[in-house]
C-alpha cells in the first residue's frame, strides 16, 4: 500500500480541494504573485464579464437576466393599483431572493431589499406622475422581484438586473373592467380597473444614462485595489471597501460610499476607484442599449 501524500502536497496536486478547504490561503497564493492576479485570472482591476438579455420573462411589464462571472439575477417588473392616497415615497419596491431559497427570509437578502429601494428612491430613476389612471383617484405601483441563481451573489448584479427591466418596461394602459379584451389588475380597487392586453406605454426614465452600483475594495497592507469583488473569499480578503454608484454620460457620482476598516483609504484609491467606476458604467450602458437597438428590448 502506498504511503500518504502529506496534507500541504495533497492540496498542491489538487487545486479545487486547496480552494475548497483553504480558500483565503488559495486566494493570497495568486494574489500575492508578481504582477498579482486573482484566481479567476482576472487582474486586480478587472471586471468580470457582463452578459444581459431583456424581456425574457412573460407575464411582466419588463424582464432582465444578468450575468456578472458566476453570478445571475433574474429581474421581473409587474405591478398593482392602490389608491392615491394610499401611495407612499416610492412608486418602486424590490424584494431579493434566492431561487430554491426555504425558510423565514435571511437578514442579507431583507438588507439588499431595503438597500435597492433606497438607492432606487435616492436615485429618482423615473417621475411616479406617468403611472396615475386618468380620471380616477388610483396610480399604479411597480413591483420589482429579483431573484438570484446562486449562492454567489452581490448587491451589483441584483441592481444591474433591476435597472436593465426598468429600460424596456412597457406600462399597460389602465381601463375600466367593463371593456373588452382586458386582464384583471387589481379586485380591490373601486371602480374596478384592469389592464389592457394590447395597449401599453414605455416607462420613461429620468435619464438616458443609469446609474450603476459599481464595488471595490482595498487590501490592507499593499493598499491594492480589486475591483468588482466576486464572492465571499474576496469579500473577507479586503479590510476596505467603496461602492460608487454613478452614470457615465455626465460627471456626478449619485453615491459614493466608504467603509475603511482596519485599511486607511485614501484620496488615491477614491479617484482610482471613481475614475474606473465610470468606464465600467460606460460599458454597461454599451451592453444594455446594444441588446435594446438589436430588437430583445
Amino acid at each position: 500500500m502506498s504511503e500518504l501524500q502529506p496534507f500541504a502536497e495533497t492540496l498542491s496536486s489538487s487545486p479545487q480541494l486547496f480552494a475548497r478547504l483553504l480558500p483565503t490561503v488559495y486566494f493570497d497564493r495568486y494574489i500575492t504573485l508578481d504582477p498579482p492576479i486573482r484566481p479567476s485570472l482576472r487582474s486586480p482591476t478587472q471586471f468580470r464579464p457582463c452578459r444581459i438579455n431583456t424581456s425574457a420573462l412573460p407575464n411582466t411589464f419588463g424582464s432582465s437576466v444578468v450575468r456578472m462571472g458566476e453570478c445571475i439575477a433574474v429581474c421581473g417588473i409587474t405591478g398593482y393599483i392602490i389608491d392615491s392616497s394610499e401611495a407612499g415615497p416610492s412608486a418602486l419596491y424590490t424584494n431579493v431572493d434566492v431561487v430554491g431559497r426555504t425558510g423565514p427570509p435571511q437578514s442579507e437578502l431583507m438588507s439588499m431589499s431595503e438597500w435597492m429601494y433606497e438607492t432606487a428612491l435616492a436615485a429618482n430613476l423615473f417621475d411616479p406622475a406617468q403611472l396615475k389612471i386618468e380620471d380616477t383617484a388610483q396610480t399604479l405601483v411597480l413591483q420589482a422581484q429579483v431573484q438570484l441563481l446562486s449562492q454567489m451573489y452581490s448587491g451589483d448584479v441584483a441592481w444591474a438586473a433591476l435597472l436593465a427591466a426598468l429600460a424596456v418596461t412597457r406600462i399597460p394602459k389602465a381601463i375600466l373592467a367593463d371593456d373588452e379584451e382586458t386582464l384583471t389588475a387589481d379586485f380591490a380597487t373601486e371602480p374596478v380597473i384592469r389592464f389592457s392586453s394590447s395597449e401599453t406605454k414605455k416607462l420613461e426614465l429620468n435619464s438616458e444614462n443609469l446609474p450603476w452600483c459599481i464595488n471595490f475594495g482595498v487590501m490592507e497592507g499593499t493598499g491594492l485595489v480589486l475591483a468588482d469583488l466576486e464572492g465571499r473569499v474576496e469579500e473577507v480578503s479586503v479590510q476596505g471597501s467603496i461602492t460608487v454608484i454613478t452614470s457615465a454620460g455626465n460627471n456626478s457620482i449619485q453615491n459614493l460610499s466608504i467603509s475603511a476598516g482596519k485599511s486607511l483609504i485614501s484620496k488615491d484609491h477614491i479617484r482610482q476607484c471613481i475614475a474606473l467606476a465610470k468606464q465600467r458604467a460606460a460599458e454597461l450602458d454599451s451592453i444594455l442599449q446594444s441588446q435594446i437597438h438589436n430588437g430583445n428590448g
